[in-house]
């Protein structure tokens, strides 16, 4: 019909057209969608030709009516444009209406004319649309599974089992915000037969509402079900629809299952007492532990029962309903009963029976006994052993004879006992810095330590693991700055049977510390040995029951000689007493203690030196010092090899009478034993001479480099500073390429510098130097790999 008129007013344009003066000719804008967030029609003008003779130009209006869908962006505008030929114009006149074709978007072209007096009028078609549609967050990418924990009351779907579930979808529009329609599809297996053959929408009269919030730009929606409501166990299906009113939606769509997860509930018996049989053994079902058991959906008569002794397994028992239980087992006994429904959901409860042997079935047990040495074979006495029974009441001690062995009395349970030992007196017993040099070198990787024992030992603080904090706690205590490890009792215990799966990384599981649940039998005397271990005494050399302080090493002939000076007391004068060390070359490390009479000297303060001073202890109620100090890079050909002597640390006295030093100052080995390790590592003794002070070597002399091969990612550079000092290092390869560079400035004594080398750094050699301002020294680094 539209067709036909626009035909027909065509017609009698062109028909005018001849029998009346064309005044303009106008092609009017194209109708058009614009897309957008908010799309926006902006203006395109009609083309206008000018053919008549006036001297004003054709007037245009344009009017806007905008239609927008329901609070969104999208919409149409009907845009209508008017045309004047002001030379012909009564105000009394109407628009000729050209009407909008329907078969097209191309704007009409037409004539203003004597006849339409040049006055006509236009609607322009524009639709606004925004083409992006709605974003879901979190639409499950696979099935979503909701536990029910209720209890069914199996009216809502007859006899089927139901549980709650939450259904809701958050969704967003970039263009439209939370100004969402939402709704839903819902297939369900209403029957539980597996096939999902009950479909519901959320425009059906009788369906759930959705209920929706909004925070910020986001709108949650969630079915709104009735209080008590569920679904039948089984499988279902949701499909989530989110429209944004401009014709785009976005579909969220997931399975969700409805499943039992309550495990039924079990009451035990509280106890049982039953006489084991003459044969020495006595069964017993799990029905005889079962007061009741009841499940939210399995009836009672399809739940299965099953039994276990505590401990001895994790599940359902499937297929066992009896526990049977002997000789080695009188006294209280725990079990676990157990009751799983048709899903699979499995709950127990745990309760007793004490086995009793009232008519002497049983042969008397025999008590534990044993012995403890130590790792080369020393017997330890008065290590203090518990002997507790985990089958009832009671607790019993005894202690390790000199031979190091141990028995319990007649009468004690041997069977299913906690045996545990323990010894936390003298901790510095067999500790000296001889074991911390051990220590270090394992760490370092110049001399490992042969057994699994040292190596626990060598773990002074207790955290698995060797490193500096182990070594600093076995210096303070055997210079007495401490009377034990903090973290760690004097001796431990481990079970000789225990194998270390790797000896030379016993750290790398758990072994058995101090105790171990015994179960031997109450027919066969099991001895049970343990292992002993001193903590701190890295090379073994502990004598049990000799109660010195410290180690017992062999010592050799000769003496390592400590000088102080030749010097006077005045009185009121301040006295600086540098202690130097005996020649380096065949040292590697060294302890003593100096006593100065009070009655002389009053000790002002300690100056380090080569002995840091965390490895120095001060007594000064007690009018005494101690020092240690080791070097592991001395083990290594490429260690310490000038045979010099360094300053230990000066000690600096107020004066309070006259006297000659040598008189007031003695090493008596009070505190810590005077003795020095030589490279081979045997222990020599230690004094204190007085003579007239030498001059101090360079620095050059003590420069030192460990492990040297390395064969992991960490070097460390040892050297001895007389004064304080400007020294840097530079790490480079053979082609002069630096691999790392340090400089700082040091106090006089003895430090430590570590470099961590590159990682990826390939096998080969390496130049590290070290400058000051007495020269240059230069060391060869062989990196293995």
């Amino acid at each position: 019909m539209r067709t036909l008129l626009l035909a027909f007013v065509l017609q009698i344009s062109l028909s005018a057209a001849l029998h009346s003066q064309v005044y303009y000719t106008v092609k009017f804008p194209d109708d058009r969608t614009v897309y957008g967030c908010p799309a926006k029609a902006d203006t395109i003008w009609p083309e206008i030709t000018k053919l008549g003779n006036c001297s004003f130009n054709v007037g245009v209006s344009i009017k806007d009516e905008v239609f927008y869908t329901s609070g969104t962006n999208c919409g149409k505008v009907l845009r209508t444009w008017k045309l004047n030929w002001w030379c012909d114009y009564n105000p009394n006149w109407f628009p000729t209406i050209i009407p909008n074709p329907g078969n097209t978007d191309i704007g009409v072209t037409v004539q203003g004319n004597s006849t339409n007096h040049g006055f006509i009028q236009y609607t322009q078609i524009i639709k606004l649309l925004d083409p992006v549609p709605p974003v879901i967050f979190g639409c499950p990418a696979g099935p979503v599974t909701f536990c029910d924990l209720t209890n069914n009351d199996l009216t809502q779907y007859g006899a089927l089992c139901e549980g709650p579930v939450k259904l809701e979808v958050r969704a967003s529009d970039a263009c439209s915000k939370s100004n969402l329609m939402m709704s839903y599809r819902l297939f369900l297996d209403l029957d539980a037969n597996g096939s999902m053959e009950t479909y519901l929408s959320s425009s059906s009269p009788t369906a759930w509402p959705i209920e929706t919030t909004v925070q910020g730009d986001t709108l949650t929606g969630k079915i709104k079900f009735p209080a008590g409501h569920g679904f039948p166990y089984g499988k279902h299906k949701i499909e989530w629809i989110v429209n944004d009113n401009c014709g785009n939606e976005t579909l969220c769509k997931y399975e969700f299952i409805v499943k039992d997860c309550k495990p039924p509930t079990v009451v035990c018996i509280n106890g049982l007492s039953i006489n084991i049989m003459q044969t020495g053994m006595i069964t017993l079902w799990d029905t005889d532990f079962l007061k009741q058991t009841y499940d939210n959906c399995t009836p009672t008569n399809q739940l299965k029962i099953g039994i276990r002794k505590i401990g001895t397994g994790t599940g359902f028992p499937t297929d066992i309903h009896s526990v049977t239980f002997d000789c080695t087992e009188l006294g209280l006994q725990e079990v676990e009963v157990w009751s799983q429904d048709a899903f699979g959901n499995a709950g127990y409860c745990v309760t007793y029976v004490i086995i009793q042997d009232n008519s002497g079935s049983c042969p008397p047990p025999t008590p534990p006994s044993g012995n403890i040495k130590t790792a080369s074979s020393k017997p330890l006495v008065g290590a203090k052993l518990t002997l507790k029974s985990t089958n009832g009441p009671g607790q019993w001690t005894t202690l390790t004879d000199p031979n190091g062995a141990y028995a319990f009395a007649a009468g004690m349970p041997a069977c299913k006992v906690l045996l545990s030992v323990a010894l936390d007196t003298l901790a510095k017993q067999g500790v000296n810095t001889l074991d911390a040099l051990l220590a270090a070198a394992h760490i370092a990787g110049f001399q490992p330590l042969a057994s699994p024992y040292q190596i626990i030992a060598a773990d002074a603080n207790h955290d698995g693991l060797l490193d500096g904090d182990d070594l600093l706690d076995i210096i303070q205590l055997v210079t007495a700055q401490t009377g034990k490890f903090p973290e760690h009792a004097a001796w431990m215990f481990i079970p000789q049977d225990f194998v270390f799966p790797d000896p030379q990384h016993p750290f790398s599981m758990v072994f058995p510390e101090n105790m171990e649940l015994k179960s031997p039998g109450c027919y066969q005397n099991a001895p049970e040995h343990f292992v002993a271990v001193k903590v701190g005494d890295v090379n073994e050399s502990v004598v049990p029951g000799q109660f010195n302080s410290e180690g017992n090493e062999d010592r050799l002939g000769e003496t390592a000689v400590f000088t102080a000076p030749k010097a006077k007391c005045l009185t009121g004068v301040e006295l600086r007493v540098p202690i130097q060390t005996p020649a380096l070359a065949n040292i590697a490390g060294f302890q003593f203690t100096l006593d100065y009479d009070p009655a002389y000297l009053v000790l002002d303060h300690v100056e380090p030196g080569l002995v840091p001073t965390s490895w120095t202890g001060v007594f000064p109620n007690e009018h005494s010092i101690t020092g240690s100090w080791y070097s592991p890079g001395v083990l290594n050909p490429n260690g310490i090899g000038k045979n010099e002597r360094k300053t230990a640390f000066t000690l600096v006295f107020r004066v309070l009478q006259d006297a000659s030093l040598s008189k007031v100052l003695k090493m008596t080995g009070a505190k810590t034993q005077n003795e020095a390790y030589t490279r081979k590592l045997s222990t020599v003794g230690a004094v204190l001479e007085f003579a007239k002070p030498q001059s101090s070597p360079s620095d050059m002399d003590s420069y030192a480099v460990y492990p040297n091969p390395v064969h992991d990612q960490q070097v460390v550079a040892s050297f001895f500073l007389d004064e304080m000092d400007d020294v840097s290092f530079t790490l480079a390869d053979p082609s002069g390429n630096v691999v790392r560079a340090t400089n700082a400035t040091f106090a006089p004594g003895f430090h430590e510098v570590k470099f961590e080398l590159p990682a990826g750094t390939t096998a080969g050699m390496l130049f590290l130097q070290m400058q000051t301002t007495h020269g240059t020294a230069v060391k060869k680094v062989v990196v293995q790999r």
